[in-house]
Formats: C-alpha cells, sequence, structure tokens
C-alpha cells in the first residue's frame, strides 16, 4: 500500500512529463542539454520530475528513527537507509559508552538484521567523548540486510554528523556509495552526496536534503517504471510530516533524467500536500522549465486529477490546458 511518500514520486513526476520521452537504460545520465517541452512530452516531463524527487525523499522516516511500515516503494530508499544507518549507530554507541577502556575512537560492529544479512557499523568516536557528537563519523555496511520480507539493502553510506544529535534534530552529510534498495519489486540505486537537516517539532517534522557538490545519482526499476536521474549539486528536497501523517514536499533545482533524454529544472510554487492514506497529492503546484524557457505548470485539483498547462515557446504564457489523471502521472 502507498504511503504518503508517494508525494514526492507525485511531484517529481509532474516535472518530468514536460521532457521528451526516451529508453531506460543502465546507466545514471551526466548533465546535459535542455529538454524542450512539447504537447507530446509533458506529461513525460512532469512523470519524471516527480518520480526523481520521490526516489531520494526523506518523508515517512526520520533520519535518527526506523522508517514505518507501508512506505512507498522508490521513495523512501535513502531515507531508509539512513535511518537503518543511524538506528544501528545508537546500537553501537552502547559498546563505547560501556567499554571500560577506550583506546581507540574506532569501533566495528556487526549487527544481524531483522530478518537476514547484516550490517556493519564502524563508528569514529572523534572527540573521544563515548557519544555521538558534532564530527563523529559512522560508516554503514549492507550484506543482503533484509529488516522485512519485501525489502534489502546493500552497499555501503559514510556519514558525518555536523552536529550533535538530540531527541529533535539532527544533521549531517551521507556519502552514498552504490546503495541499492529493493522494496516490493522495485529496485533504487542511489549514489552521491547529500546533506540533510531534520528538526522534529510537537506536530510537524521537518527535513531537508541537499545535493552535494559532487552531485547525486539515483536510478529506479520496478515493473512498471525505469528510470536513471542525475541531481545536479544544490537540487533541494523539504519535506514537512505533521503527527497525523498529512506529507507536503517541495522541490527545486535542476536534473536530468534519462527517461526524457535531457535536462529540466523545478520549481514548487505551491508543496505538493498528501493527506494520510491517500495514493497522490491533493492539492499544489509544480513548474517544470526546458529549452528555451519553455514550461509546464501542473496544478494538482485533488487526489485523482491534474491540470497540466504548456507554455511550449517560452514566452511566459501558457497557451493550452489539459486534464490528466494522477495515475498517468506517478511511476
Amino acid at each position: 500500500m502507498k504511503s504518503s511518500l508517494s508525494i514526492l514520486v507525485s511531484a517529481t513526476a509532474l516535472a518530468a512529463l514536460a521532457a521528451c520521452g526516451g529508453s531506460g537504460g543502465d546507466s545514471s545520465p551526466q548533465q546535459g542539454s535542455k529538454v524542450a517541452i512539447t504537447s507530446a512530452n509533458q506529461s513525460q516531463v512532469v512523470r519524471a520530475g516527480v518520480s526523481a524527487g520521490l526516489s531520494v525523499s526523506l518523508a515517512q522516516g526520520s533520519a535518527g528513527g526506523v522508517s514505518p511500515a507501508g512506505v512507498t516503494d522508490r521513495a523512501h530508499a535513502l531515507s531508509g537507509v539512513l535511518a537503518r544507518a543511524m538506528s544501528a549507530a545508537r546500537v553501537s554507541r552502547k559498546g563505547i559508552a560501556s567499554a571500560s577502556v577506550h583506546s581507540a575512537a574506532a569501533i566495528t560492529d556487526t549487527q544481524p538484521c531483522g530478518v537476514s544479512g547484516t550490517v556493519t557499523i564502524v563508528l569514529d568516536d572523534r572527540d573521544n567523548n563515548q557519544a555521538l557528537s558534532n564530527g563523529d563519523a559512522v560508516s554503514a555496511t549492507f550484506a543482503q540486510c533484509k529488516d522485512s520480507a519485501n525489502t534489502t539493502i546493500n552497499g555501503a553510506i559514510a556519514i558525518t554528523l555536523t552536529s550533535t544529535p538530540t531527541d529533535t534534530q539532527f544533521s549531517a552529510s551521507a556519502n552514498f556509495q552504490s546503495v541499492v534498495v529493493t522494496d516490493n519489486g522495485a529496485t533504487s540505486t542511489i549514489s552521491g552526496l547529500v546533506t540533510v537537516a531534520e528538526n522534529d517539532m510537537p506536530t510537524v517534522t521537518e527535513t531537508t536534503l541537499s545535493v552535494g557538490s559532487s552531485g547525486l545519482t539515483a536510478s529506479t526499476a520496478s515493473t512498471g517504471y525505469d528510470d536513471a536521474v542525475s541531481f545536479a549539486p544544490g537540487f533541494v528536497i523539504k519535506t514537512d510530516e505533521t503527527s497525523t501523517g498529512e506529507v507536503s514536499v517541495t522541490l527545486s533545482g535542476t536534473l536530468t533524467a534519462q527517461s526524457v533524454d535531457g535536462s529540466i529544472t523545478i520549481s514548487t510554487p505551491q508543496p505538493m500536500v498528501e493527506a494520510s492514506g491517500d495514493s497522490h497529492p491533493s492539492s499544489g503546484q509544480v513548474i517544470v522549465t526546458g529549452a528555451s524557457g519553455s514550461a509546464v505548470r501542473a496544478t494538482v485539483l485533488d487526489n485523482t486529477q491534474v491540470r497540466l498547462e504548456l507554455d511550449a515557446n517560452g514566452d511566459g504564457t501558457y497557451e493550452s490546458t489539459s486534464i490528466v489523471a494522477w495515475t498517468a502521472l506517478s511511476a
């Protein structure tokens, strides 16, 4: 069952629908030339944009906790791995705190995953204070790690804390090293550097993910969807999740999607908002810009329909309008 993580996929899909169509492949694309958005490719451009954003969303599951059941397949790949790594690090930290002699700052701890496989944590307590704190480094290597019957993680992630984590705040840089997440038949592969900042308030959790200077690549393959995306440095995904399960997502930046054979720039004048239990957002607006100012504006009418407005010549005027079903835009 889909969760509110699908909002990010939806937002990115809205972005990708404006580009031109193309076939999937095995390699992640490099930042390419802008795609000219036309009536023929506007839906594909929106779809690519929304699905890409969801593939690395931090919605539904805090960086320091455990992702809840029901998270959308592609959408939670990055957040699930980060959450799992930090959860394991907290377990390993007990080994530091309980050690009577602490001769070396770095410790290694291999833990069994919930169903099968392992995760190996190397925790570098750089200030030797026997706690996770600002500047400490955590690496996690997943070997066929299954915490549920449907999810498997392989690969490694290196995390450097940029503040001392508390019960309400977490910030770090994370380097994903060919991390592969298979979830309910969908496989996501993530490589690159991101920074993440999370603020947990009484009624809402705010998470901001920013792509680092080396960029971020994410590929997704499933029965109904296959794409590879390269996020440009500075691409930002901001997610707010309320205590009732409502999620809002904003996207900002440039990405190159193999499915549209080029790059597009995404902005979110109105956050994409999805209610708990819904399969798609019920409000929000995404604008995708391509070559020569061509653009498509996708406005969510409800959780079943989206209005697409096309400015093919880039003069600032949307000359055509169409209504499409969310199911046509979501991967």
